[in-house]
This record gives structure tokens, C-alpha cells and sequence, in this order.
């Protein structure tokens, strides 16, 4: 951009060009360079360190618990253990049952996007597990060996200590009902 100054004598046209003169004539000149510099390595910064946990995003270690959530005692038996405390908790603070049983227990590694696992969880119950992209896990529950529900969990909040929780009545008894819980161990 140049700017034309004209004197009213028509004797002489002064030329200045903005960017170097006019931040000279103020004092800017070498300061807002320099604010300039800085503002763009702080972007470049901050973009780098949000897009880092998804450029390093590798294998997702998982936990997959059938649970089977009742306010009586396990059948006479059966092998059924009591859940562990911190998953327990998580499940009462939301669900109405009393106790919770682990049925069935196992662990999965998905090691990247467009990874499939496919777990039988029981002769009636399984999932399969698809990393869609670095943040979304997709579950998929099977009953009965036919597809009854799709869902998509973020990884990240898997990674925190929340629980991906899909629930049913128990047929047998409406009173009881199943869960399978997936989480992220800690490590």
C-alpha cells in the first residue's frame, strides 16, 4: 500500500510507503514484528498441543464385564463373584439394584482406527468393539446372535474412568436385569 501526500505548491509528491515509514514515524515498527512473531508461534503452539493426544493415540487397552445386577442372592452354584467396589458404585449411583455379580470377564486391545474385535461374552451376549476414529469407540451388542443395539463411546472419557454402560431386563426375571461394562484399566 502506498500513500501520496501532495503539497499545495505542486513543486514536489511525496511518496511513503505505510509499512515502513508509518511504523517508524509511531515507534512500532520493530515491536509489533516482534508481537506478530510471537502471536503466530503461540497459535502454532497451541494447535500442535491440541492435535497431540490424537497424533499418539495408539493401542486402547479395555476391560469387558457381564454383570448381572439383582436384589437377591447369586443362584446356588453358580461361580458368580461380586463386582469389584469401584465399578459397583459407579453402577448403584445410577441403577436401583442392591448387588452386582460379575458373570463374565475379558480384556481387548484395539489397536488402532478401523481395528474390530468381536467378544462372546456368553452363549446368549456379544459385542464388537471398532475404533470409527482416535476419539470414538462403536459398540455393537448382539443378543442371541442378532444385532440389537449400536452405540459410539468417546475415548477419552473411557480414558478418565468413565464407564460405557448397556443395560437389559433380564428375561427370566424383569426384577433382575444384565449390564456389560466397558472401561479403560489404570495403569
Amino acid at each position: 500500500m502506498v500513500l501520496q501526500n501532495v503539497q499545495d505548491s505542486g513543486a514536489e509528491t511525496q511518496m511513503i510507503t505505510a509499512s515502513n515509514k508509518f511504523g517508524s514515524i509511531v515507534g512500532l515498527r520493530g515491536r509489533a514484528s516482534w508481537f506478530f512473531r510471537v502471536s503466530a508461534l503461540a497459535v502454532l503452539i497451541t494447535v500442535f498441543l491440541h492435535a497431540l493426544p490424537v497424533c499418539m493415540a495408539g493401542d486402547l487397552h479395555m476391560q469387558v464385564q457381564l454383570v448381572w445386577g439383582t436384589d437377591g442372592a447369586p443362584p446356588s452354584g453358580s461361580k458368580y463373584k461380586p463386582l469389584e467396589p469401584q465399578f459397583k458404585n459407579k453402577l448403584a449411583r445410577v441403577f436401583k439394584w442392591k448387588n452386582y455379580f460379575l458373570i463374565h470377564e475379558q480384556k481387548v486391545v484395539i489397536a488402532g482406527q478401523d481395528d474390530e474385535k468381536r467378544l462372546k461374552l456368553s452363549s446368549k451376549c456379544e459385542i464388537e468393539l471398532k475404533r470409527i476414529d482416535d476419539s470414538t469407540l462403536q459398540i455393537k451388542l448382539f443378543g442371541e446372535g442378532r444385532w440389537t443395539k449400536t452405540v459410539r463411546q468417546s475415548v477419552q472419557a473411557l480414558e478418565k474412568g468413565e464407564l460405557a454402560v448397556l443395560a437389559g431386563d433380564d428375561k427370566d426375571n424383569y426384577a433382575d436385569a444384565w449390564f456389560v461394562v466397558i472401561s479403560v484399566p489404570k495403569h
